[in-house]
C-alpha cells in the first residue's frame, strides 16, 4: 500500500482554494496512494464530493476519519488547531506557511 494522503477543507476565512483537485487525486491514487478528502473541501473551487469519489478518493464528513493514519496532509494554508490535534506524530504537512507571522503554528508542528 502507498502513502495515505489527506485533503481537508481550508478553514481560514476567505480561502477558496483546495490543495488537491479531482485530477490530482486521480494521479495520486494511480500511483498507489490512498487519498481521503474531507466532505466539502472542494466546493469553493467548484469541485463536488462526487468528483473526488469518482477520482478514487474516500470522502468523509468526519475530520478525524480523514486525518486518521494520514502520512501526508495537503493544505493550501497551514492546518487549523483541530486538524493538528487529529494528526499522528510524523505526519508530513504540505502547505504554505508564514514562519514570521504564524510562529505558534510552526512550534506546534515541530
Amino acid at each position: 500500500m502507498g502513502a495515505r494522503i489527506a485533503v481537508t477543507r481550508e478553514r481560514r476565512a476567505g480561502e477558496t482554494r483546495v490543495a488537491a483537485t479531482p485530477d490530482s487525486v486521480k494521479k495520486l491514487t494511480g500511483l498507489g496512494a490512498e487519498v481521503s478528502v474531507e466532505a466539502g473541501a472542494g466546493l469553493a473551487g467548484s469541485f463536488s464530493d462526487a468528483d473526488y469519489a469518482a477520482a478514487g478518493a474516500k470522502v468523509s464528513a468526519d475530520l478525524n476519519a480523514v486525518l486518521k493514519d494520514a502520512d501526508i496532509l495537503l493544505k493550501v494554508r497551514g492546518p487549523a488547531a483541530e486538524e493538528l490535534a487529529a494528526l499522528k506524530k510524523g505526519c508530513v504537512v504540505v502547505g504554505l506557511f508564514n514562519p514570521h507571522g504564524d510562529k505558534p503554528l510552526l512550534e506546534q508542528l515541530v
